[in-house]
Formats: structure tokens, sequence, C-alpha cells
């Protein structure tokens, strides 16, 4: 299913910016789909989802996402190889890859 596909069926689902409004229609396919419209396009890595992972379950336990100094320490990650997964930043690449909102205060 192509990224257009999704919109068109569940544009309610997404906000403008492709970020999920609802964090709960988010599925591997979906982030597959989003990680190669946001410049992951190899596919996603065992340490792409170590870090996707990481922000949803962080997401779903305080319901926000977590800051990216916590990213790099509990998913033994350094700032660069987060940079190199992640080419569009935490907030707009791993963040939205995995399915969260839009952050409050995002520009």
């Amino acid at each position: 299913m192509e990224t257009t596909d999704i919109k068109t069926d569940a544009k309610e689902k997404f906000h403008c910016e492709d970020f999920l409004n609802d964090i709960d229609f988010w599925s591997i396919d979906i982030a597959e789909i989003l990680a190669k419209d946001n410049k992951i396009a190899n596919g996603l890595t065992a340490d792409h989802w170590k870090v996707i992972m990481y922000v949803r379950e962080h997401y779903l336990k305080y319901e926000r996402g977590p800051e990216i100094v916590k990213v790099i320490k509990d998913c033994s990650i350094s700032f660069k190889d987060l940079c190199n997964l992640f080419p569009c930043g935490l907030v707009r690449g791993a963040y939205k890859v995995a399915g969260l909102p839009r952050p409050h205060g995002c520009i």
C-alpha cells in the first residue's frame, strides 16, 4: 500500500505533516511506508526497530516522546548513529515512523 493510499483511506488519522493523530492506527506496514517518506531508503534495520519500539513504549507509558539524551542512553546508541538512522531527526524521523502524534510546540 502506498502512502497516498493510506492517506486517502484514512486521512483523518494523519496530521498535515504525516504524523499520525491516532497512535492505535500505527502498524509495521505503515512504519515501513513512513520510513521511505522520511529518507530511510534501504528499509528499517534492527537498530531502527530498537529506537522505534523504545519511543512507542515511552509514549504509551508517559504520553510524550522521550528526550534525545534518554533515547541515546537507553538504546545504547551514539548521537551520530541515531542521526544516521533517522536523517530527519528524532521527532520528524523516529517519532513519525513510530506513529507518535505531532508533539505540541513542534514547528
